[in-house]
């Protein structure tokens, strides 16, 4: 016969038995129950304390060396396209730089010229004669260029004659020597007085009568001089180079070509003002 321990023995197993019975079968009905039981031992998990024990993963940081390249790289193209557009703006500049002669009227000049002997002539070189100061071409400027340009010729022949004067047997050489010298100074008076005439009337009308006339005097002695070398040198049979007799032809043509504007003058004014 058990004893009063044995059936106690008996009857916790028992009771133990079926409370895990009872649990295992709840379990099996809702599997989520044990994990809430447990939570619930330990409070209410809020949605903090969540995101602290499941923290999402950190972004990853730029490293410093490709951040340093890439500022590197920037700025070495910045400092490229800066190059390029001082490169460009320089070649520009001196692609399109303004001409040597200033932009004129060339059919103001051609009419000054159709007045002349050698119309051609004054054409080609009074206008590849031209500097800043000629930018606003009337009949005035254009006879100061004109005589600025016979002044070139003139000197240029008179230094021309001077380099072959090294015999003295040879007169008519000597003579063309003096002569062009003499209307090199015939045409530098006549500048001369125009400037004085400039100066006076300030911006005024300077071209007067008197002014006309003592220009049309001082070209006229000049190309007395240079008719009377041509003539010596003919006479005398004198050999002189061809550069020289172009140079002759050349001086001789722009003086009268001078000679002709300021003739002319007062028709000029009309036909151009």
């Amino acid at each position: 016969m058990p004893t009063k321990l044995q059936f106690f023995n008996f009857f916790s197993f028992d009771f133990v038995l079926s409370q895990n019975h009872r649990f295992i079968h709840s379990d099996q009905n809702n599997p989520s129950m044990e994990s809430i039981n447990t939570l619930k031992g330990y409070g209410k998990v809020s949605d903090q304390e969540n995101q602290i024990h499941h923290p999402s993963p950190p972004l990853p940081k730029p490293s410093s060396s490709f951040s340093r390249k890439t500022l590197i790289a920037t700025v070495s193209v910045v400092s490229l396209l800066l190059i390029l557009v001082v490169v460009a703006l320089t070649a520009g500049a001196f692609t399109h730089s303004p001409p040597h002669h200033p932009p004129i009227s060339s059919a103001s000049l051609k009419t000054v010229c159709a007045v002349t002997r050698y119309p051609e002539t004054c054409f080609s070189s009074l206008s590849s004669s031209l500097n800043e100061s000629d930018s606003k071409l009337n009949p005035e400027s254009i006879l100061e260029l004109s005589l600025r340009v016979a002044s070139k010729e003139v000197s240029r022949l008179s230094m021309s004659f001077r380099s072959i004067n090294d015999m003295p047997e040879d007169a008519a050489v000597g003579d063309c020597v003096k002569l062009y010298t003499d209307a090199l100074s015939q045409l530098n008076e006549s500048m001369s007085e125009i400037e004085r005439e400039k100066e006076k009337k300030k911006g005024g009308n300077w071209l007067t009568e008197e002014v006309v006339g003592d220009v049309k005097t001082w070209i006229s002695a000049a190309m007395t001089d240079g008719e009377t070398c041509s003539d010596g040198i003919d006479e005398m049979g004198t050999v002189v180079g061809n550069e020289i007799k172009k140079e002759m032809e050349m001086a001789n043509q722009m003086m009268s070509i001078s000679l002709a504007i300021v003739s002319q003058m007062k028709k000029l004014l009309v036909i151009l003002h």
